[in-house]
């Protein structure tokens, strides 16, 4: 019997419109009432997860949700931060540095405020995105990342597709080392400190609740969910996940704008039962 079930929501959870599915809604409520710990599993802050948590009546005692991709658990109710894991001041500066270099748009996520200089064009196309987004615009170089209220916990690199592709191949082995860098939809480019994983972030909340790796079931699309997928109990990658996020779960659900979530725990968790 799984016990958690970690969903990521962009391209999983979600369809293409931002929206959650009546069947979805329903399916997650029912896991739910049966005690199945149901976890977001996102690289959004907490308050653009919010809306979803209390449309899926997840703000339940016992319930949390993971964050920039792991950098922050947040318990549903309370809101209080059960684990936190900030860039440094310095490291944000030289992400800065290197968005510049690359000449790439760059927004860097706070706990509550997305700061930009410039807001991305395609984040000004993207109106779904943009909808409830709390955005400053600021000069970087006179932020005090030292402040709590302007600790930082991602650094995103935000373009048309084909040019993250190609930007990405331009980014050092040496940085490539020195932080997680992954991609959630192919305009983002993602930053966050090394080690913070979903994967990692999971292993903290199955410790908190006694659970085991074998009661974990994980959902997602994206190449930030990769090490979430591998390391579940049970893998579920999303028909709209790329090939080779694909390779890392041990099956394959139907699209996001098709119910992939609500059918993946039906047929694992509601009728195991």
């Amino acid at each position: 019997m799984y016990k958690l079930v970690a969903i990521d929501l962009d391209g999983t959870l979600v369809t293409d419109d931002k929206k959650l599915t009546k069947k979805t809604i329903e399916t997650i409520k029912e896991a739910s009432e049966k005690g199945v710990k149901i976890m977001i599993s996102s690289g959004r802050a907490f308050y653009r997860l919010e809306k979803f948590v209390d449309e899926l009546g997840l703000r339940k005692e016992d319930q949390c949700t993971i964050c920039f991709n792991g950098g922050m658990i947040v318990d549903n109710i309370s809101k209080e931060i059960l684990y936190s894991k900030n860039l440094e001041e310095e490291e944000v500066k030289e992400l800065i540095q290197l968005g510049r270099s690359l000449k790439l748009p760059i927004m860097i996520y706070g706990k509550d405020t997305h700061y930009v200089e410039k807001v991305p064009e395609v984040v000004q196309e993207n109106k779904k995105n943009l909808k409830g987004m709390h955005l400053k615009l600021v000069n970087f170089d006179k932020l005090n990342f030292n402040e709590k209220q302007n600790h930082i916990y991602k650094v995103c690199f935000i373009d048309k597709p084909e040019t993250i592709v190609e930007k990405r191949k331009e980014i050092s082995k040496e940085m490539m080392q020195k932080y997680e860098i992954t991609s959630s939809v192919p305009e983002y480019l993602e930053i966050v400190k090394k080690g913070i994983k979903k994967s990692e972030a999971i292993k903290f909340v199955m410790e908190k609740y006694a659970i085991k790796q074998d009661e974990v079931m994980a959902i997602g699309d994206g190449e930030n969910d990769v090490e979430m997928l591998s390391f579940a109990g049970l893998g579920i990658a999303m028909e709209n996940a790329r090939e080779y996020v694909k390779e890392f779960a041990n099956d394959v659900t139907t699209s996001n704008n098709h119910d992939g979530v609500a059918n993946a725990i039906e047929k694992y968790i509601l009728k195991e039962e």
